[in-house]
């Protein structure tokens, strides 16, 4: 097939079907700057999808478990060897995105002959010694996207494009609670077209007139709905947390005071 470059352009074009098409209906993620550090959220369904790679960096993800499992321990493993061998400071998210991650991804997609891996990341470094805070987006095909305020994550680009118009983040810093509810938005917006995608796939095209504009009232609903079958997902990196790891998770406990909060602001 390698000999024959039309074939092996159709292959790919065919991979890349199919892993669109398995990621589909994957839960948005969404991450923003807020005044003491970085928020991932998302809303899983039991899965855990936002980890911790090494004190200052964190992953979300989208995709098959096994193989966000097989990346995730890729990373955190390159990670502590590399802290361990040289310096805590040499672990960046540059280096572990694009001499580790990437190269793996691209060559499993272009690899056509096995299977591909089924998943995209979000990964972001709080601010250090060397660097500014940093957003990068890692496609199935290897790509990369790197941001300094804001990453989002979703079944295509499409989804991720809309989502990333309506994440308009403030020039000022702003209060978790306000990350919270900007980032929810985003999520409910993205997981509204996602819902929307998923339809218009199985029958063609009609009214998309106003599909763009979605009220408060409807991105609630569709927070609501989500929770009846899963959970709201919040990781932070965390600038005042006492420890070398800035790394944790909001209890369910936080996270229900904050949509209560948002509700009645609403």
């Amino acid at each position: 097939m390698l000999d024959e470059p039309y074939r092996y352009l159709e292959a790919v074009s065919n991979r890349r079907d199919y892993v669109e098409d398995q990621l589909r209906q994957g839960s948005p993620v969404v991450s923003l700057q807020y005044d003491d550090g970085i928020l991932l959220l998302t809303v899983g369904r039991g899965q855990r999808k936002i980890y911790e790679i090494h004190n200052h960096i964190a992953l979300a993800a989208i995709g098959h478990a096994a193989d966000i499992e097989r990346l995730r321990l890729l990373a955190t493993d390159a990670a502590s060897v590399q802290g361990f061998q040289s310096s805590v400071d040499d672990v960046t998210l540059h280096r572990l995105t694009n001499f580790l991650l990437a190269p793996t991804v691209k060559r499993e997609f272009e690899a056509v002959f096995s299977s591909p891996i089924i998943a995209k990341m979000l990964l972001v470094e709080l601010n250090g010694v060397h660097c500014e805070s940093q957003f990068i987006s890692l496609n199935y095909d290897g790509t990369t996207q790197v941001d300094q305020k804001a990453g989002v994550l979703a079944g295509n680009e499409e989804i991720e494009s809309v989502m990333r118009t309506h994440l308009s983040v403030p020039s000022q810093n702003i209060s978790l609670q306000a990350a919270f509810e900007l980032a929810l938005e985003t999520w409910a917006v993205g997981r509204h077209h996602s819902l929307q995608d998923n339809d218009n796939s199985n029958r063609n095209d009609e009214d998309n007139g106003d599909e763009d504009v979605i009220e408060k009232q409807q991105l609630l609903k569709i927070v609501q709905e989500a929770r009846e079958q899963g959970e709201i997902e919040i990781g932070i990196l965390d600038v005042p947390r006492r420890s070398k790891s800035k790394f944790r998770l909001l209890s369910t406990t936080e996270t229900d005071a904050m949509v209560e909060y948002a509700r009645e602001e609403l």
